[in-house]
């Protein structure tokens, strides 16, 4: 797998290349205009956002991608969500809704972590890095989620805290690995 090709039109490297973030966006926005509170109204967000997160990464498998390590970590919380919702166990949606994004943060460690163990890239998810540096540097942005999952799980309620900042401490994290050891392109 590699990242996007040089040789993409730009809207089909816009698209390949935007579509893991598609899914969070559609739960993010679903929830905050129709505001569920019981388990039967959380469906529509998690299975609209399950439904985009499985499409986008057969898009991007089909393309011969990379998948990015967070994104695919949130396409698997979207999934189990669904699962629980489909199942009626309501447990886990009760867990999740008490843990609020600290279990998408949780689904980001637990993902992370095997890919620092199973991929030759590591939870940074760059090939063109030897797998000495793809393990430290994997293991740096793990204590980087392993603190903001602790910060969001501390901040509960207070979406700032809890959510926006974690993701933000995540993402720019990978962003400046990547950004160090010359990734062309996020995957």
């Amino acid at each position: 797998m590699s990242d996007l090709p040089e040789h993409e039109p730009r809207w089909r490297g816009f698209l390949l290349g935007s579509s893991e973030a598609l899914p969070l966006a559609v739960f993010l926005v679903y929830v905050a205009l129709a505001d569920p509170r019981t388990q039967a109204e959380w469906r529509g967000p998690y299975y609209a956002a399950t439904a985009v997160a499985v499409a986008a990464t057969a898009l991007r498998l089909s393309a011969r991608l990379a998948l990015n390590r967070i994104f695919f970590a949130l396409t698997l919380y979207f999934i189990s969500g669904s699962i629980a919702l489909a199942t009626h166990w309501p447990w886990l949606n009760e867990l999740y809704a008490r843990m609020e994004a600290t279990a998408m943060l949780w689904w980001v460690l637990l993902v992370g972590a095997a890919f620092t163990a199973g991929s030759a890239s590591g939870f940074v998810g760059i090939d063109s890095i030897d797998r000495r540096t793809a393990v430290v540097s994997s293991l740096g942005l793990l204590g980087v989620t392993a603190l903001a999952a602790l910060v969001s799980g501390h901040f509960a309620g207070n979406r700032l805290l809890s959510a926006y900042l974690p993701f933000v401490a995540v993402f720019v994290s990978h962003g400046l690995i990547r950004a160090r050891y010359g990734a062309r392109r996020r995957t």
